[in-house]
């Protein structure tokens, strides 16, 4: 493009001079005039407060604005909680298994009859006493023991009173009180005496007691037992 004789002479006309460029704005004057400004639009009504050129909105009143969208969310978050537990409830109840309420029946009670023991049962199965009962010996007299060559003192409860030794270890006795034993225990009238052994002399006797005279036998025990004790 050419240009025009006159502006190569003169220059350009002042009319097509170009605008010179506005001068920067310090720094400092615009942080003084943001605050001004800010200072200004803090002491009106919320609505009517606009920001400076260039600057955003007050932190408040952003957060002012947000309040509304943060209870809606608050409240969209309680209310999925909510149907879950009711959804959560609704389901355990189906699932709980109801009780079924079952007749109880009781089981009749036998009683078995019992049959009375027999008295000849528990005559025979009568254990002996441990050691001989305590007697009345009553007066005694001596008795000599040829064979062992010994002596003794015996009851004169025993009646007429006699002895043999057929093996010479076991003396018989046979008296008057022997002989009262009833026939069930006529062997009783034969078993009663006096055993020689290495220490001593011991009582001999039958090995069961009589069912029919438990009182005479163990009488018989206590005098067999005292006179066994004086054979010296």
């Amino acid at each position: 493009m050419s240009r025009d004789p006159f502006e190569e002479l003169f220059g350009p006309s002042s009319g097509d001079a170009p605008e010179p460029a506005p001068a920067p704005v310090p720094a400092r004057d615009r942080l003084a005039y943001e605050q001004a400004e800010r200072v200004r639009t803090s002491q009106l009504p919320a609505g009517k407060r606009t920001p400076p050129a260039g600057v955003d909105a007050h932190p408040r009143d952003r957060s002012a604005q947000a309040k509304p969208w943060i209870v809606v969310g608050i409240v969209a978050v309680l209310a999925i909680i909510a149907s879950i537990v009711i959804l959560n409830l609704a389901r355990g109840s189906e699932q709980a298994p109801q009780p079924t309420a079952q007749p109880t029946t009781q089981a009749p009670t036998t009683t078995s009859p019992t049959t009375p023991a027999d008295d000849d049962d528990d005559d025979s199965d009568a254990e002996q006493p441990e050691g001989p009962p305590a007697v009345d010996v009553g007066a005694t007299y001596d008795m000599a023991i040829g064979p062992w060559d010994a002596t003794s003192q015996i009851s004169q409860r025993f009646g007429s009173i006699s002895f043999n030794i057929p093996d010479g270890t076991n003396l018989v006795l046979t008296s008057d009180l022997l002989n009262s034993f009833p026939e069930s225990c006529a062997a009783m009238r034969q078993g009663w005496g006096a055993t020689k052994t290495g220490a001593g002399y011991e009582v001999l006797k039958p090995a069961e007691r009589c069912a029919e005279a438990p009182e005479l036998y163990d009488e018989v025990w206590g005098l067999v037992d005292a006179w066994v004790k004086t054979i010296r």
